[in-house]
């Protein structure tokens, strides 16, 4: 076969390999599929590869032959087992994709490969020659082709990097499986919640995809919409119930997490403090005390004066713009991209004078 048809090959290969693992694809690995795709023609002088180490390639040819040493089982296995302890799992995947794409795509050409050399025996796919490829024939073009188009369909479910078993449980679309798959992955990776339901109170379609802020009860989960932070389960026990959940990953993401405690601060305060942080995405969770505070479900929730914040985003603290907030005990949440330095919580200064809202409806 060509080149071009071994690198197409090579790279859908690669993706196959990536969507069946659950390897994210990546540029640099996809470069190294190339060229171990091309590899092993450095046995044949007039092959690309060949005429770019035109000594390296006379010798192999002339010593062991065209599509035996390089194409075999023997030197895949060898060359495998060092790659596996010496560079990373991706290229791992993307060395052996390319490279056994090769020797298998030869096969289905009318010479065939000697793939278990040093025997002489030649492997081809299939037995029977009338179905074999001719180089640069039409069923060689015939094969570039359906690899293209395997490639095309490949790539978007090698980026979901769920595995074969996740993409299954996808298609299923059960939120439970769906929460499962975050717990495993939270705090490194940002995700989106693909939903087919409709709101609990209202019975309202709110099909669509939405981030995913954080977990929700036992099964569910806490997405960002439109109209503000929503709950979504299997149930009635929230505000979306999801018929059908389809959980994506939108990319690597590090949590860094900070604690923030205070006898008594105010929401400014508080908000000053967060200021240094240099995060895409700021969550508080925790609680503190102050009296006649209003619920903002599913995110802020009041029992007698405690109030528990879940995943709320620092402007849900304007609420408390004029108040004392005391026995504050907060985790602060930076989400960020790998490798960026969050910062650090700035000094948490006190509370401004104010008067107690119970006392100051008195004085009105």
């Amino acid at each position: 076969m060509l080149t071009p048809t071994h690198l197409v090959a090579g790279q859908t290969a690669y993706l196959a390999v990536c969507v069946a693992s659950g390897n994210p694809p990546a540029p640099n690995e996809a470069l190294v599929a190339l060229g171990a795709a091309m590899l092993p023609d450095l046995d044949s002088r007039q092959s690309y590869i060949g005429r770019l180490v035109p000594p390296l390639s006379t010798w192999i040819g002339t010593r062991f032959g065209h599509r035996t040493l390089t194409h075999s089982l023997a030197a895949q296995v060898v060359a495998l087992i060092i790659a596996w302890w010496l560079i990373p799992t991706g290229y791992f995947i993307a060395l052996a994709a390319g490279w056994i794409s090769h020797s298998v795509a030869d096969m289905m050409t009318r010479s065939g490969v000697c793939w278990f050399w040093p025997s002489l025996a030649r492997c081809v796919l299939p037995g029977n020659p009338r179905y074999r490829m001719e180089v640069l024939g039409h069923g060689e073009l015939w094969f570039l082709s359906i690899m293209v188009l395997l490639g095309l369909v490949l790539m978007p479910l090698a980026q979901r990097a769920e595995g074969t078993t996740g993409l299954i449980r996808s298609a299923i679309g059960d939120i439970a499986t769906a929460r499962r798959d975050f717990d495993a992955d939270k705090g490194r990776l940002a995700f989106t919640l693909t939903l087919r339901g409709r709101d609990n109170l209202s019975y309202a379609d709110v099909s669509g995809t939405y981030s995913v802020i954080g977990p929700w009860r036992e099964d569910g989960f806490l997405i960002a919409t439109s109209g503000g932070p929503r709950s979504s389960c299997g149930s009635t026990a929230c505000d979306w119930y999801a018929a059908h959940a389809d959980l994506t990953r939108a990319g690597a993401q590090t949590t860094t997490s900070f604690e923030l405690r205070a006898e008594v601060t105010s929401a400014e305060a508080i908000r000053t403090a967060l200021a240094p942080l240099a995060a895409d995405e700021i969550y508080l969770l925790g609680t503190f005390i102050a009296p006649e505070s209003k619920a903002a479900l599913p995110t802020v929730a009041i029992s007698g004066d405690e109030v528990t914040l879940f995943y709320a985003t620092p402007p849900m603290l304007d609420a408390w713009s004029t108040r004392a907030l005391t026995a504050v005990e907060l985790t602060v949440q930076a989400r960020h991209a790998p490798g960026v330095d969050p910062g650090q919580l700035g000094p948490i200064g006190p509370a401004a004078p104010t008067i107690d809202p119970r006392i100051m409806r008195w004085l009105e």
